[in-house]
């Protein structure tokens, strides 16, 4: 598997400037840890620029075209002027395709560090092609992802290399994985695992330890929310026990993209407990949420049509 890491601007070209930093070193410092966090992963990686040299697109471009890579990502930061905008954006291509599973995982692997969603979107040009020549020249899936705006301190206050580029890195390994690699866990502490457990608390009286890590009983409090859930919404009568057996996968019911609730919510949790962290656990099937659950699919040998249905529950919960 081979994976373009592309850093925006260089040399010359500074890129956005906001309180004395320069885009290209930022592009450059997240390009380079990404790069090597996959090719610790066991990834090919190829790259536009490992340090502060002009780049052409047009080079990219056939630079990624003759390595035959799987997919390119691009890395820039964001900018407006007037009141500063906030959060995190990725562009993919109006072919549609990987692309956009890839565009999607960026940005909910990156909000989940704090930053506002601001979603996936196309770009075009006046000839109604795609505006960004990464994009509409490489044959390869292709994204552009704005990670942050630059002349918003907030932002700026959250933007840690080292978390980012993890971030950035296990979108990639979602999307794209390696045979016979799993995914990364979240690690001790994590504060999405702190919040998941809270909510089980809440939700479901689970008095687990709010203390980030998953384990055991994070499990089996998860599972029995579901089957709190079953029995509340469909009259399953299931043992709550916190086991997904034979009769939990006989009660479960199919989840599917635009689903929202506390069982989605469910889903959600117990994907990213197993380590695909680029969806946050929200209740609402988005689109990071349809291609968490495309790549847990893959990954398990099943199809990957995007629906949780029974066997999908059966893989996720057991």
């Amino acid at each position: 598997m081979t994976i373009a890491i592309f850093a925006g601007h260089g040399g010359s070209d500074f890129g956005a400037v906001a309180n004395g930093v320069y885009e290209k070193d930022i592009n450059l410092a997240l390009s380079n840890e990404v790069t090597r966090i996959l090719r610790q992963r066991g990834y090919t990686v190829i790259n536009n620029r490992t340090t502060d040299v002009n780049r052409n697109i047009n080079a990219d471009v056939a630079l990624a075209n003759r390595s035959n890579v799987d997919a390119v990502v691009e890395i820039h930061m964001n900018s407006n002027l007037g009141n500063p905008g906030t959060g995190t954006e990725a562009y993919f291509s109006i072919r549609g395709g990987r692309d956009r599973d890839l565009a999607a995982a960026l940005v909910y692997a990156i909000a989940a560090l704090g930053f506002a969603n601001r979603g996936i979107k196309t770009r075009t040009n006046a000839a109604g092609q795609d505006y960004f020549g990464i994009i509409r020249d490489t044959y390869a899936p292709a994204v552009l992802v704005e990670v942050a705006f630059i002349n918003n301190p907030n932002d700026m206050a959250m933007l840690n290399i080292g978390r980012v580029s993890q971030a950035i890195a296990n979108a990639v390994m979602q999307v794209f994985p390696l045979a016979g690699v799993p995914p990364v866990p979240p690690a001790t502490g994590d504060p999405v695992v702190r919040q998941i457990q809270a909510t089980l608390n809440q939700r479901y009286g689970a008095n687990l330890g709010v203390d980030g890590i998953f384990g055991r009983l994070t499990k089996v409090a998860m599972v029995r929310g579901l089957q709190t859930e079953l029995n509340r919404q469909f009259g399953r009568n299931l043992v709550v026990d916190g086991v997904f057996g034979p009769a939990t996968r006989a009660a479960a019911v199919s989840v599917r993209p635009g689903a929202q609730g506390n069982i989605t919510y469910l889903i959600q949790a117990a994907l990213y407990t197993r380590g695909y962290t680029s969806v946050i656990p929200d209740g609402v099937f988005g689109p990071g949420t349809e291609t968490a659950v495309r790549a847990f699919q893959r990954d398990q040998g099943l199809a990957a049509d995007g629906i949780v249905g029974p066997n999908t529950q059966d893989r996720l919960f057991r």
